[in-house]
């Protein structure tokens, strides 16, 4: 197997071998992977590059945002750019709420409003664009042109790539790898279990879509991230991966849950509603596992429970229509922000959710005060460490957690526990992620040879049919519908059979991966492109001479760098 694994990427290698033109630099001029991994003591441009963008209330929207705000705060004074979609006012419409802009500076003004609106202070970070259309077969929004465009070359030193596989399935343009000094993938979807439970994918199909799926996932990230960050252990392994949650909380809801303890002081109860459930309306995004456990309580107690459920999404006429035939005791109250004066009084959150890698609505409950009842999952590994943190694994365990929250009240958080849910300490969290140690100066042979397959194979006509190509390719008139709706059908088809594609060539490839050995790749290895010089210090900072491994972060704010 590994003789015609060999064979294959050799033959690959050949037909690629035009890609390894660059001089020879002397190993003395090529900083190590530990330097430039280290976001620490000197300032750098950082581009955080995602998949959506404000006023789309999405995961992928926000944090990425957030995150960008956050290291444009620190002392280091990083240059820091956010790197959005922009999509045509047809594809606005159908998620952005009724939002529709027609300009650029539009929408950039509008996501600097809203964190001026919620976290109190104007940010200065570069809001940049790059073409992408909106796919309502995937629900998301796919790039279609070459993403590194949209950040000047000049300015190309650390991207954070936010959901690296969703960015990369179809990348056209720059190898990520050459274009930037140091690139890190932060993975927040679990996409194998959403096709593992996609019942719009005929049942025997689906276990073969998620192996295809988590093949081609492997292999991009691979390819075109220098370090995987996941935000847990519920999505699987990736190369040169580390596991660490590196989202945190907006400061306003830490402050209500300091109000919520103050009122108490004066003798004012802290909390005057039980249960509520937040969350897209999707059966995958634990609708389905609270309808069952809630079921299955009615059936054990005798009591058929009140509940707030607060979300919007393609199943919600559904499951009203699930929850109306099983009688059970739901107050569907539509969409809202968690930090609305609406969901301060509640004492009780419920998070069911086994499709999650870190759920950040569960961060907002316990930073408010409030409990969290929820699944003994890998994605909840975080919040265990919280005593207003329930966890179950057993229905019996789900009664027990449920009736032992209603009864008692909540703790009040330490100062600890507020820092640990804060986005500074996340920050922290994501500079010690980041940081590799390693002294190598470029990445594996295999590694470059699976880029330089993935930049061939997407050029195919095949693969680029299937995405709209141009920033207007989603615009259609009512004429074209039907007729659109046939092209997308045959451009999914397609899909599967480029993906299969992908994934004969990638085992092939990762096959010949455990035969090599770092010793191949030397500091004198040829062809080993320049990465560009590390940008200076900042203004009034004394230069940082060598960058030496550190001890992990201490979680106490004192111990802190």
């Amino acid at each position: 197997m590994r003789g015609v694994a060999l064979l294959c990427v050799c033959v690959l290698a050949l037909c690629l071998q035009g890609a390894e033109g660059v001089a020879k630099l002397p190993a003395t001029e090529t900083p190590t992977f530990a330097e430039l991994s280290d976001l620490r003591g000197r300032s750098r441009h950082i581009a955080v590059i995602t998949t959506a963008s404000l006023p789309w209330m999405t995961g992928t929207a926000v944090n990425p945002l957030l995150r960008a705000v956050y290291l444009e705060k620190r002392r280091e004074h990083h240059e820091v750019s956010l790197v959005i979609p922009w999509v045509s006012t047809e594809d606005q419409k159908k998620i952005f709420g009724g939002t529709v802009f027609q300009e650029q500076a539009a929408q950039a003004s509008w996501v600097r409003s809203w964190v001026k609106k919620y976290l109190g202070y104007s940010t200065h970070i570069r809001i940049l664009f790059y073409h992408g259309a909106y796919m309502p077969e995937f629900g998301s929004i796919f790039p279609t042109g070459d993403v590194t465009a949209s950040i000047p070359e000049g300015e190309r030193d650390v991207a954070i790539l936010e959901e690296p596989e969703h960015l990369t399935w179809t990348h056209l343009g720059d190898k990520w790898c050459e274009a930037f000094n140091f690139v890190v993938g932060v993975v927040h979807t679990n996409y194998i279990n959403y096709a593992l439970n996609d019942h719009q994918t005929v049942l025997p199909l689906r276990p073969v879509r998620a192996a295809i799926l988590a093949t081609l996932n492997d292999w991009c990230c691979r390819a075109y991230c220098h370090r995987v960050i996941k935000l847990s252990d519920a999505v699987p392994s990736f190369p040169n991966s580390i596991t660490c949650n590196i989202h945190g909380v907006r400061s306003n809801f830490i402050e209500i849950g300091v109000t919520k303890i103050r009122s108490s002081i004066f003798g004012y109860p802290r909390f005057s509603k039980g249960l509520y459930f937040i969350g897209k309306a999707l059966w995958s995004k634990g609708y389905r596992q609270l309808f069952h456990n809630l079921k299955e309580y009615r059936r054990m107690k005798g009591a058929n429970l009140e509940v707030d459920v607060y979300g919007s999404g393609p199943d919600e006429m559904l499951i009203k229509d699930e929850v109306q035939k099983e009688g059970l005791a739901w107050t569907f109250c539509g969409p809202v922000d968690h930090a609305s004066p609406a969901i301060h009084d509640y004492k009780v959150m419920i998070n069911p959710s086994l499709s999650d890698v870190v759920c950040t609505t569960t961060a907002e409950a316990l930073a408010m005060g409030k409990f969290v009842v929820c699944a003994d999952h890998p994605s909840n590994e975080f919040f265990k460490t919280f005593r207003n943190c329930f966890v179950y694994s057993t229905m019996k365990e789900f009664v027990l957690c449920l009736n032992h929250a209603l009864a008692a009240d909540p703790a009040p958080l330490t100062d600890n526990d507020r820092y640990r849910l804060s986005w500074e300490a996340a920050t922290e969290r994501l500079y010690d992620s980041v940081y590799s140690g390693s002294r190598r100066k470029r990445k594996h042979a295999v590694d470059r040879i699976l880029a330089d397959v993935h930049c061939k194979l997407a050029s195919w006509r095949l693969l680029r049919d299937w995405v709209p190509l141009g920033p207007d390719a989603a615009r259609r008139d009512g004429a074209e519908a039907t007729e659109e709706t046939l092209l997308l059908r045959v451009k999914r088809d397609l899909l599967a059979v480029s993906m299969l594609s992908f994934s004969f060539l990638t085992v092939a490839a990762l096959a010949l991966s455990n035969s090599l050995t770092d010793s191949s790749e030397s500091n004198g290895n040829p062809a080993a492109p320049a990465p560009r010089t590390l940008p200076r210090a900042p203004r009034g900072a004394a230069t940082v001479p060598t960058l030496a491994p550190r001890q992990p972060l201490a979680l106490f704010p004192s111990q802190s760098a």
